[in-house]
């Protein structure tokens, strides 16, 4: 198949940019239509745990107590006790008689991880939970510190506490655990927090659309690349400048991702003299928008279960960006998944149609939060994964959820369906969308499954990249960076920054504290523009600015 035979252009008469609220489908369920339609109701609740620290620096012996043998509790003064494991984590709730949240709908939830072996746990970590306006509706916030299943102390946080709504400082609160208290002694827990009103977003819903339109210096429009079958379409979206700019970057999405990111392709690119082409590879980003996915669940689905289907379609959108103009410099970008998507495509074909690359938090090695379990990510890093998925359908999926009991009871016993399957709303997607707004079209507010044909396919690049790395070759020559965050919550970060060793020698690793998965949808402006902020160093500094 020639790429002739896949790339159609598709006139601007046919761009399919609109932004569009929630399915109508949730409106049947009063808890999601209020958080969609009145977001002036809710706040956004942001914790920064700092960790437990000896109230009297001194101290020696404080600490928090772990279970040891048979369940007895020991005190692990100076990581001395050979068996006590002083591990803790922290649980986040809200309540109140109606904070918005519920067990299906946990935006008023989150669990921070898990610290091993250590009585002084420092987290360091920040998280985000979503209540109701209003001392009435959320009278407060416990926060649990447990070791295992045993709770160790918690903390009650009364709402009349809270720091005032907009306040950009931090507010501190130290807790300081009874001197009786069974599994803590000398110790004092510290904590911070700030709240943003859930009415203002980083990016507004008007401001992507504006930005999905001509202005007068861009032009916008949407380019199909044609598959064997539409659910192998491709769409690539296009902002030129009309006045012809010398530079372009082709930008590549992630699992369950879209556009929606004005506020990083403005400063890092269009206003760099850049044009900008964006690749909707098939069954990612706005491909449901456009009708070619006939199941909700099969998003970012790769039905051949091998990254080389998006090979003629990364070839029909360089062809669309050789048609528009003649580029003295073309970068790569991608996030996620792009990685191993662009990563492919250069093992497979060589990098000559790029100059430069930057990858922002590439998915190269199986975290256990992007599988849902360390055993999981076990199976497929070590015990021949391509073999074993090979037993099941590419279609099949793994860890599908089903629409919660309560959702059902309140339609009657039906499930909530939505392009033909049971679907689950995911609190983590909504707390992103109640900040950065997208079009849920084009990028899901439900729980989405790893099918097998993905799994397949992306573990098939991690193996063959391995494989250069084996023989001492490298994927490319020319300049790259890498930024991704400790506080990742999909990958590890310490496991990509080994692995994008691999790609070349002509690498610039950033790693930063508190930025999100992708680095440009971080909880904080402030994170955000240093993330924008080291990306234009780096390009300045090599040349790309």
């Amino acid at each position: 198949m020639t790429i002739q035979d896949v790339l159609t252009i598709k006139s601007k008469g046919e761009v399919c940019a609109e932004c569009s609220d929630p399915p109508a489908e949730i409106d049947q369920v009063d808890i999601y239509r209020e958080f969609f339609t009145q977001p002036e109701l809710y706040q956004r609740i942001h914790i920064h745990i700092v960790g437990i620290r000896a109230k009297d620096p001194t101290d020696t012996t404080a600490g928090l107590k772990a279970n040891g043998f048979f369940g007895v509790s020991m005190l692990a003064p100076n990581y001395r006790s050979r068996f006590a494991k002083a591990s803790a984590s922290i649980s986040v709730d809200t309540y109140g008689s109606d904070t918005g949240s519920a067990d299906y709908f946990d935006i008023g939830k989150h669990k921070f991880v898990e610290l091993k072996s250590n009585p002084l746990p420092t987290w360091d970590a920040k998280a985000l939970v979503i209540s109701k306006k209003g001392t009435d509706n959320t009278q407060g916030l416990k926060l649990t510190v447990l070791n295992g299943s045993t709770e160790l102390f918690e903390v009650d946080l009364p709402s009349t506490e809270f720091p005032e709504i907009g306040d950009t400082t931090w507010k501190e609160y130290v807790y300081t655990p009874p001197e009786d208290a069974r599994f803590a002694k000398g110790v004092e827990f510290v904590y911070k927090l700030r709240i943003t009103d859930c009415a203002e977003k980083l990016v507004s819903k008007e401001t992507l659309a504006s930005f999905l339109a001509d202005t007068q210096t861009i032009s916008y429009s949407e380019e199909v690349i044609v598959g064997e079958s539409e659910k192998d379409n491709a769409l690539l979206q296009c902002w030129r400048h009309k006045k012809t700019a010398k530079k372009a970057v082709l930008w590549f999405l992630g699992r369950n991702d879209c556009f929606m990111h004005p506020h990083a392709a403005k400063p890092l690119f269009l206003d760099q003299g850049y044009d900008l082409y964006l690749l909707n590879y098939s069954c990612d980003g706005m491909c449901r928008k456009r009708g070619w996915l006939d199941d909700s669940l099969f998003n970012s689905h790769n039905y051949t279960g091998d990254f080389n289907i998006y090979i003629p379609q990364i070839e029909g959108a360089i062809k669309i960006i050789r048609s528009s103009a003649t580029y003295d410099q073309t970068v790569g970008y991608a996030h996620s998944t792009g990685g191993p998507v662009l990563i492919n495509y250069l093992m497979k074909k060589g990098d000559a149609e790029f100059d430069s690359f930057i990858f922002n938090s590439p998915f190269l090695d199986w975290g256990a939060d992007a599988v849902g379990s360390e055993l999981f990510e076990v199976v497929l890093e070590h015990l021949n994964a391509p073999l074993a998925l090979k037993l099941l359908s590419n279609d099949s999926t793994l860890g599908a959820k089903e629409t919660p009991k309560e959702v059902k009871e309140k339609l009657g016993g039906e499930p909530l369906k939505y392009l033909n399957s049971d679907i689950r709303m995911s609190a983590w997607s909504c707390k992103l969308w109640s900040q950065y707004y997208f079009d849920f079209r084009s990028r899901n507010l439900y729980d989405v499954p790893m099918t097998v044909g993905f799994a397949t396919g992306v573990t098939a690049v991690h193996n063959e990249l391995l494989k250069w790395q084996s023989e001492k070759k490298f994927v490319t020559l020319k300049p790259f960076m890498c930024i991704t965050s400790r506080a990742d919550d999909t990958l590890t970060a310490a496991e990509t920054l080994k692995r994008i060793d691999i790609i070349g020698p002509g690498r610039c690793e950033f790693e930063l504290r508190h930025n999100a998965h992708d680095v440009f949808l971080s909880e904080h402006k402030e994170d955000v523009d240093m993330a924008l902020a080291l990306i234009k160093a780096w390009m300045s500094n090599n040349g790309f600015a």
